[in-house]
Parts: structure tokens; C-alpha cells; sequence
């Protein structure tokens, strides 16, 4: 009975670092979700001061799309943007609780290049148009953003192969024990003519197993972790704008973990068996003199 406890006790352990990348990149798949709405191209929204007549809205087009560095501008009306905020947040009863239209009049103008020296200019100038109260550069905390997803992504490519590193190692000491304990038997099957490979095949098999398991620990125990965050998460975002969400790993990706896990300890026994049974063949064993 102790055997498969230890064994299953292995298996956790391994499952445990195996899970670690596996919610990370929930976390990465889901943050990647929430922000894929979210505007990355270079534009600058200017808005109007809140009693900005027609003729300060035909004004301030003219001049924004006379200007060198303006690709498109968009207009939206006070009236629209009031709209888009009802059907894209919970405020909508309050929004129509309120006596006026707190919302001015607003330019989307999409700009042609990034360069900061010539954006700050731009605004610089569009900011002087009469009429102009504001002019924001939203896309820059986007570019921001995308950039820290970026560099989540590597760094979850690093833990990765740190932990697989792990994975391997550990798979292979446990084999290695295993052997060691069989040390005998496997000397008797070479002396009657068994081969490496005919010694080394119950070791890998193992070895696939027991990665191949503790993927699928793995998968169990971050879908677990991930489903409380996400129960967590669903009762918090009701008081809050925006709706956040946990997407788990699609099952494409979830094989690939399995996969993974398996072939990280076949190599790891692979490696553990073939070095043992270098140091203790019988042909190195016992060496007959000429």
C-alpha cells in the first residue's frame, strides 16, 4: 500500500508545478479577453467645451481635418455618447435620472504616425481651436497595456520552462530511485541477454505515465483554483462597470498540457534510466582480465 501512495503523492507534487503555468495563462487568457475591446490605434479625442454651438462643431472639424497629422476624424454628438455609455455600463438609470446631458460634443480623430514630439504638437495646436475644452491621447495607456501583456507572455514562456525543467528532473529522480531499488534484477536480465532497450522500456512507460497523470492533475487542480476566482469575481462585478470573466484553457490546449507533461517525463526517465545503467552494466560492472 505504500507504493501507490508514494507514487500518488509524486504525482500531486509534480500536478502542483505543472498547475502554476497552466493559471497563469488563465490569468493572461483572461486578461487578454477583457482587453481585446480596448482601442489600440493611435488616436486623440477631442472634446468640445459644453456650450460649443454648431458652428464651433463645423469649426473645429474644418481645422481637424485640415491639419497634416489627422488620418480620419470621427464626430460624436453629445447625444450619442450619451447613449453609447447607457448601453456599455450599469448607469444607465442613473444617467437618465439626470436633468441634462452632462456629456459634450466629441472629435475621434485617428492620427498617422506615433511619433511623441509630433503627437504633443498636434495636440498642442488642436488644443488652441475655439471651442476646444480638452484634448486626450487615449491610446497610449492601451499601448501601455499591451505591452505588459507582451511581457506577461514571455514571462509565463520562462516560468514554463523553468517548472518543465523541474518536471523532468523530478520524474527522473523518481525513476532513478526505482532502478536503484531493481538493481539486482536488471543485473541478472542482462547477464541472460536482455538488452537496454528491454530494461529501459517499463521505466519510460512509467515515466509517460506518471507525466501524463500529472498533467491531468494539473488541469484539475488550476480549473478548481480558476472557478473559485471566477465565482469570486462574478459576485464583485455586479458593483462595477465593467464584467470580468475567467476563461479557462480551450481543450486544444488542455491536450497539449497532457502532452506535454507526458513527454516531460519520458525524457526525464529516459535520462535517469540510460545514466544509471551506464554506471552499473555488468560489462562495467565486472570486467574480466585478458
Amino acid at each position: 500500500a505504500a507504493q501507490p501512495l508514494a507514487a500518488a503523492f509524486s504525482v500531486l507534487v509534480l500536478a502542483v508545478a505543472i498547475a502554476l503555468p497552466v493559471i497563469a495563462a488563465v490569468a493572461l487568457r483572461s486578461a487578454g479577453a477583457l482587453t481585446s475591446g480596448v482601442e489600440t490605434d493611435p488616436h486623440v479625442n477631442v472634446y468640445l467645451a459644453l456650450d460649443a454651438t454648431d458652428a464651433d462643431v463645423r469649426r473645429v472639424e474644418a481645422a481637424l481635418r485640415s491639419h497634416p497629422q489627422a488620418a480620419s476624424v470621427r464626430f460624436v454628438s453629445r447625444n450619442q455618447a450619451l447613449d453609447e455609455l447607457k448601453a456599455t455600463t450599469h448607469l444607465a438609470e442613473l444617467l437618465a435620472s439626470l436633468d441634462r446631458n452632462p456629456l459634450p460634443h466629441a472629435f475621434t480623430v485617428r492620427v498617422r504616425v506615433e511619433d511623441s514630439e509630433k503627437l504633443a504638437a498636434a495636440r498642442e495646436a488642436w488644443s488652441k481651436i475655439a471651442g476646444v475644452d480638452q484634448v486626450v491621447a487615449d491610446f497610449e495607456w492601451s499601448e501601455r497595456l499591451r505591452r505588459w501583456m507582451r511581457f506577461g507572455d514571455r514571462l509565463l514562456a520562462g516560468i514554463a520552462g523553468v517548472l518543465g525543467a523541474a518536471v523532468a528532473f523530478i520524474v527522473g529522480h523518481l525513476i532513478r530511485l526505482q532502478v536503484l531499488s531493481r538493481r539486482e534484477e536488471i543485473e541478472v536480465s542482462q547477464l541472460v541477454g536482455a538488452t537496454a532497450s528491454d530494461v529501459r522500456r517499463p521505466f519510460l512507460y512509467h515515466g509517460l505515465l506518471q507525466g501524463a497523470a500529472a498533467g491531468a492533475a494539473a488541469l484539475a487542480l488550476a480549473w478548481a483554483a480558476t472557478a473559485w476566482v471566477g465565482a469570486e469575481l462574478g459576485a464583485l462585478t455586479p458593483a462595477y462597470a465593467i464584467e470580468l470573466k475567467v476563461l479557462f484553457l480551450s481543450v486544444e490546449s488542455s491536450v497539449w498540457v497532457v502532452a506535454l507533461s507526458a513527454a516531460l517525463g519520458l525524457a526525464g526517465a529516459w535520462w535517469a534510466v540510460g545514466r544509471e545503467l551506464r554506471q552499473f552494466s555488468p560489462s562495467t560492472r565486472n570486467p574480466r582480465a585478458g
